[in-house]
Parts: C-alpha cells; sequence; structure tokens
C-alpha cells in the first residue's frame, strides 16, 4: 500500500516498518497495548498475508530493482518466517537494507539475496514527496493571502491531509526523522517531549504523531493570518517548563511559527524543533534560531523552478521582474 514506486529509477521501495505501522492502526493493536506504534519491532502475520500479495502485478516490475527496507524491525511473528522468505526470494533483482539487526538475517544472505543501506524507503522519500508535492498540490489559479499579498501559485496541503492514505505515509516519514533525531539528542530520554499545534490542519498532523511518538499535544485555537487566539489548552499534568515541537502542514515566510514560539516561551516551555509537510526556505527570518525542521525543503532556487512559486504585494509594479 505504500510502496514507493520510482519509474524513471525503475525502484520499487517496500518500508516493512510502515507496512506493519499500518496493519496496528487498521487492527487497533497500539490501543489496547498502549503502545508508541513506532516501537513495533515485530513483523506480524496479518502484515506477512499483505505483503505476499505484492506486488499485485509481477511481471509488469520484472526489470525493476526492488528494495525490502527492514529499518525498525527485528522480530517476525511465529509460523511466518517462511512464507515471507519465499516472497523474499520471488522478487526480481531484490535488495535488503537495514537488515543487520533482524533475526532471521543470516539466513536471507545464505539465499544468495544482495544488501545496499544507500537503497532505503526513507530517502526515497524525498523524491517522491517533492514530485508529488508539484504534481498534485499545486494550484496554477494563485491565491491573494488575507494581507492582499499575492501567491502565483497556491500550495494545497489539503490534498494530502485529506487522503488517509498518503497522510499516514507523510506523517511516518515524520515521526522517522524525529525519532532518528530526537533519539540522539536527548540528554534525559525519559523526558517526554510535546507537541504544539496552532492550525486545524496542524493539530491533524500532531494527533496522528502522537499515536506514532506517544507525545502529548498541546492546541492553541486559533493562531495565524486572522490574528486571532481564542484559546490555550495547555497541557495538565506536567510542569510548563517543557521543550515543546511546533507542528504546521506549511512555513513559508515563517511569522506564523514565531507567534507560535513566542506562545511557548511565554507560557515557559522551549522549542526543540518544529515539524510539518512542507517547508518554503524563502525567508530569513528565522536564521538566527537554529531551528531543527523536519519536512519537506524547497529552497528558493526549487520553489520558483520547481514549484513556479512567486509572491507579489500591492507594492510591486505591474512588471516586476523579481516576481514573475
Amino acid at each position: 500500500m505504500f510502496e514507493i514506486i520510482d519509474e524513471s529509477k525503475k525502484q520499487y521501495m517496500i518500508s516493512l516498518h510502515l507496512e506493519e505501522i499500518r496493519m496496528a492502526l487498521e487492527l487497533k493493536k497500539h490501543i489496547d497495548d498502549q503502545s508508541r506504534l513506532f516501537s513495533q519491532e515485530t513483523l506480524n502475520k496479518s502484515c506477512v498475508d499483505y505483503l505476499i500479495n505484492l506486488p499485485r502485478n509481477l511481471d509488469k516490475y520484472a526489470d525493476y530493482e526492488f528494495c525490502v527496507d527492514f529499518e525498525h524491525i527485528k522480530y517476525m511473528a511465529p509460523n511466518t518466517k517462511q512464507r515471507f522468505l519465499k516472497w523474499l526470494q520471488k522478487l526480481p533483482n531484490v535488495k535488503i537494507s537495514h537488515c543487520k539487526n533482524f533475526e532471521h538475517y543470516e539466513e536471507i544472505k545464505k539465499m544468495g539475496i544482495g544488501e545496499n543501506d544507500t537503497l532505503n524507503y526513507r530517502s526515497a522519500f524525498n523524491d517522491y514527496g517533492k514530485k508529488y508535492i508539484i504534481d498534485r498540490c499545486c494550484d496554477s489559479q494563485g491565491h491573494t493571502t488575507q494581507t492582499g499579498t499575492e501567491l502565483g501559485i497556491y500550495i494545497d496541503l489539503k490534498r494530502i491531509i485529506n487522503d488517509n492514505i498518503e497522510m499516514l505515509r507523510w506523517c511516518y516519514v515524520i515521526a522517522y526523522d524525529l525519532n532518528n533525531y530526537f533519539s540522539l539528542v536527548d540528554d534525559e530520554p525519559e523526558k517526554n517531549n510535546l507537541f504544539f499545534c496552532h492550525t486545524m490542519n496542524g493539530s491533524y498532523i500532531a494527533g496522528i504523531l502522537s499515536q506514532l511518538l506517544g507525545y502529548n499535544l498541546v492546541y492553541v485555537d486559533h493562531l495565524g493570518p486572522y490574528n486571532k487566539l481564542n484559546k490555550v489548552d495547555f497541557y495538565k499534568g506536567k510542569s510548563r517548563s517543557e521543550e515543546f515541537i511546533i507542528i504546521a502542514d506549511m512555513i513559508c515566510q515563517g511569522n506564523e511559527f514565531l507567534r507560535a514560539k513566542n506562545i511557548v516561551e511565554y507560557l515557559g516551555g522551549t522549542v526543540k524543533g518544529s515539524a510539518g509537510i512542507l517547508k518554503l526556505d524563502i525567508s530569513n527570518v528565522l536564521n538566527p534560531y537554529q531551528i531543527k525542521f523536519f519536512s519537506i525543503n524547497f529552497t528558493p532556487e526549487e520553489a520558483v523552478n520547481e514549484l513556479g512559486y512567486s509572491i507579489r504585494s500591492k507594492l510591486c509594479p505591474d512588471k516586476c521582474a523579481e516576481c514573475s
């Protein structure tokens, strides 16, 4: 379901961990176990039952390179090993990655299957994510903001947010990056980070991330271009001197992010990072703060050349070279 198929590179990428999490969500196993979904390390029978039917049309991909990414998967449920290994062996031009911690690694190596850790799902997602935004989320009709600023291209991220499958894929990648980063930099690993969200889209993203990573969240309603703050639902039961990750669907010029940061700090917290679907690096306003961002990034050059992005104000002449 979450394969990344790159037709230009002729690659077919499968993340075992993401497929297992998707199955756990469908079966609601994490609710009974009260577990952090991202900590799931066992490939269960229901997931193996799904995998053995991939790809749906094997002949179509006979000349593709298959990569099966084992990152975060260490174990298999009983009585599933033989079926899984048989499926793995039938894939054409198959490579495994991040498999050394898997309990049946040596058996896979004996099957003569190649290994290449540079072929992995997370890296493949960078190209996939940018292409998805360019092809499916850009509206050439443009948009005029509440402040009168004219955007040559309107990036409609609801086309991701309203698609349950895509939304889980993007949140998984965000959780992957957050998990990797904070497991390395946390001086107090037992201390929970908190999510801070200030838009409806941000709260939806934070809700999924909360299930994946087990972080609590704080919601402010509503901070944004309308310059209105209705309420602060600050997390109860913990000291306010906590560390927060600001969640937003998109960060563009950064002013809204700074307002969220100011509220967090006013209430006694510190901002440790920010995460979301997309960040356009078209402003220097956030540079002095050295905040770590977890999202798909477009440089100014990429925003112009790949997205066709432009920003005009009422001060721009009709034929402004910088905006055309």
